[in-house]
């Protein structure tokens, strides 16, 4: 017998395939994995807020326990050769109103500098920008943080403003970057 699906349920998020990776719905058992990205990527670096932190575990059984949401969605960056993770994209904030929402991003540290992740992000952009009819996505940076900004400007991400001197990090403050990227502009 078939399952109905019960009407006050979220959509399910698609996967979507690129020529490298293809993307899909994070599942429960990704999160300590990707925690323990989070934490050997230097977690401040990763949020201009106090980085909570907890172990792997704990954080995924946090994750698990956290209430589903139309407003994110969390995908696993796949690499297709060997079915292997290698990143984590999110959007956030999203506001159907506005037609936006805010993206979050972080690949493995032993798979950076590989393409991964721009791939990724463009299977996500995709989505974002034709499935949920989105104008705007934004993502917010540390200065410092010269992999992310090298990663939005070669996405075409434009920079939106500054907030100056807003993100601590290893005793100095620097100002943390805000880029966006207009449906117009994104190549399908």
């Amino acid at each position: 017998m078939k399952k109905k699906k019960d009407p006050g349920q979220f959509p399910t998020l698609p996967s979507m395939v690129g020529k490298d990776v293809y993307i899909r719905p994070a599942e429960p058992d990704d999160y300590e994995t990707t925690y323990q990205w989070f934490l050997n990527a230097d977690p401040q670096s990763q949020t201009c807020h106090r980085a909570q932190l907890a172990t792997p575990t704990t954080a995924a059984e946090n994750q698990r326990r956290r209430e589903s949401s139309e407003e994110r969605g969390d995908f696993i960056v796949v690499r297709i050769e060997d079915d292997e993770p290698v990143g984590k994209i999110s959007y956030f904030h999203l506001n159907m109103l506005n037609r936006a929402a805010e993206l979050g991003y972080i690949t493995a540290p032993a798979e950076q500098k590989q393409g991964y992740g721009k791939e990724g992000m463009q299977l996500l952009l995709r989505y974002l920008f034709q499935q949920l009819n989105l104008n705007k996505v934004y993502a917010q940076t540390g200065s410092f943080n010269k992999a992310s900004i090298k990663l939005l400007e070669s996405l075409d991400f434009k920079l939106d403003g500054t907030l100056r001197q807003h993100h601590f990090y290893n005793g100095d403050l620097y100002d943390d970057l805000i880029y966006s990227l207009l449906k117009f502009e994104f190549s399908f």
